[in-house]
């Protein structure tokens, strides 16, 4: 999905260039793997020193960094990172081959965590393609037909109604004693630990996230001009993967709010994909991707505010119970099954 002359490319500033997660996410695995068996570095050995730490803004200061790897003159050959990549993959499986990962806590553990490690980059690299107007969709994929996918949304859309979540009590976190003894099959984070109990009060809250069309229509509603990250302008097109002769003609109308007035925001705008940018009217019931803060001033404007932890958490408990209850009223009758 990276174009190889791209590789270099830094899509967000604070980030380090695309080339590093590519050798930090193996690199990481092979630290952790070598601490665990008492082994050593898998050669080139030096790759430890530039792709061990990644770039962290300061949570107080996201214009400095925390401390991270050093960043090299010149990164290592694309062929020589995927080549390193390919020895930690037989590392790692000798480990499940000889039953080490099931029978020695330690082991296990290490492998647990990296396994969580490279989901979180790998989900820190594709939202950093996403901004990157040479990203390439998925090998083997079509661009979907986004203008028919629009059209049937809006005609089985329903309202996004408001529900009230009932009071109760949720469990949050796990217990985790980050030790080699334990022979547990997951990891977790320092703000995951310990499990602790919650008692939430009742409280109202809609069925979706905030879309696209609800944010577009924030926007013109309060006169505002600052389009999220996930956005982009029209100029973007020039760039883009999303050719011209592959898009549908952009609508002409305006979409409406709930007070039927015209969102005149989404002329010229698009929404960022890994397969180009996707005009605005296409995606308006797509949840927006935003800042924290830019969410929090629409979801005050619709006349509510941003759930907490521990209330998301309830909401997630009450609807599983509800489906819990679905399914119990069935009992063993699945429909299109057997009647």
């Amino acid at each position: 999905m990276i174009p190889e002359d791209d590789l270099l490319s830094k899509p967000i500033n604070l980030r380090n260039a695309c080339i590093f997660y590519l050798g930090h996410i193996p690199t990481f695995l092979d630290i952790h793997l070598a601490r665990a068996t008492d082994g050593k570095a898998t050669e080139p050995a030096s790759f430890w020193q530039i792709f061990e730490r990644g770039i962290d803004p300061d949570v107080d200061d996201p214009e400095k960094c925390h401390a991270h790897s050093e960043i090299p003159d010149s990164w290592p050959a694309l062929d020589e990172i995927l080549e390193h990549q390919q020895k930690i993959r037989e590392r790692a499986e000798s480990l499940y081959a000889s039953g080490d990962v099931d029978s020695i806590a330690r082991v296990g553990r290490a492998m647990w965590l990296s396994f969580e490690h490279e989901a979180m980059h790998l989900e820190t690299l594709l939202y950093m393609l996403v901004q990157s107007a040479k990203v390439l969709p998925p090998p083997g994929t079509t661009i979907p037909d986004f203008a028919a996918l629009a059209k049937t949304s809006a005609a089985t859309a329903v309202e996004n109604e408001w529900f009230i979540i009932p009071e109760a009590d949720v469990r949050i976190g796990l217990d985790d004693p980050d030790s080699d003894k334990t022979t547990n099959r997951y990891f977790g984070w320092d703000n995951e630990k310990p499990a602790r109990s919650a008692h939430v009060k009742s409280f109202r809250a809609r069925a979706r996230p905030i879309t696209n069309g609800e944010y577009a229509a924030y926007l013109t509603k309060t006169g505002s001009t600052a389009i999220p990250a996930s956005w982009c302008e029209e100029q973007r097109l020039n760039d883009g993967a999303y050719a011209a002769s592959k898009r549908d003609s952009v609508v002409n109308g305006f979409h409406n709010d709930t007070n039927g007035s015209p969102i005149s925001i989404t002329n010229g705008k698009y929404v960022k994909t890994v397969y180009g940018p996707v005009p605005l009217e296409y995606a308006f019931d797509w949840p927006v991707v935003a800042s924290y803060d830019e969410v929090f001033g629409c979801a005050q404007w619709m006349g509510g505010r941003i759930p907490t932890m521990e209330e998301t958490k309830s909401i997630y408990t009450y609807v599983e119970s509800l489906k819990s209850k679905e399914l119990q009223a069935l009992g063993n009758t699945i429909p299109a099954v057997n009647g």
